[in-house]
């Protein structure tokens, strides 16, 4: 049995538990369209003659799980959640406010790979939106990558607009940014 409960400070150091990696048989494939004031971009998704694999682009470093850490210490502004069995801990979500817009970062959703298509991730997302509309924030926002198909696909299927794209987001990668929103209030 899989169980949410909070995280807490004893956790972060057994995050790297969670192996959140993906690979991809597909890509969504940016094209640019235009120039100038008149440009535009054009999302296909397109099947890859070698699936790209992610290897340990999401492990939890030492410089990430104190930036986790931190946000641990500010319970008002921060959601965070793990999902546990057996005493190991197979799923992670972490949502924060952001005053400046008034809006929550989705900055973290990940499943370890043998727990996933078991709901889990939708059981953590409406954990993470539930804590947004708690705090009336008008949206919640998630950046994503291209050749996470898997994760654009939830994010659309839960009722996430693709918002826009940053095409040099990443230093020394071909990935481009895929920016979601889902919109809680008008």
């Amino acid at each position: 049995m899989i169980t949410l409960r909070a995280l807490s400070a004893d956790d972060i150091p057994n995050l790297p538990q969670i192996r959140p990696t993906y690979r991809s048989a597909t890509i969504l494939q940016v094209d640019r369209v235009g120039s100038g004031f008149e440009v535009g971009w054009q999302l296909i998704e397109h099947a890859l003659d070698k699936p790209f694999d992610k290897g340990a682009g999401y492990d939890f470093t030492p410089e990430v799980q104190d930036i986790i850490r931190e946000r641990l210490t500010r319970p008002d502004d921060v959601h965070q959640q793990v999902a546990e069995t057996n005493g190991k801990l197979v799923a992670f979500v972490e949502v924060e406010l952001q005053a400046w817009n008034n809006t929550a970062a989705l900055w973290n959703l990940m499943i370890d790979l043998s727990y996933r298509g078991q709901g889990l991730g939708r059981r953590l997302w409406y954990r993470a939106l539930a804590f947004a509309k708690e705090s009336d924030v008008r949206a919640i926002v998630i950046e994503t990558q291209n050749t996470n198909v898997a994760a654009c696909h939830f994010y659309a299927h839960m009722g996430c607009h693709l918002v826009g794209l940053h095409d040099s987001f990443y230093d020394g990668s071909d990935e481009t940014a895929l920016f979601w929103l889902y919109p809680i209030r008008a």
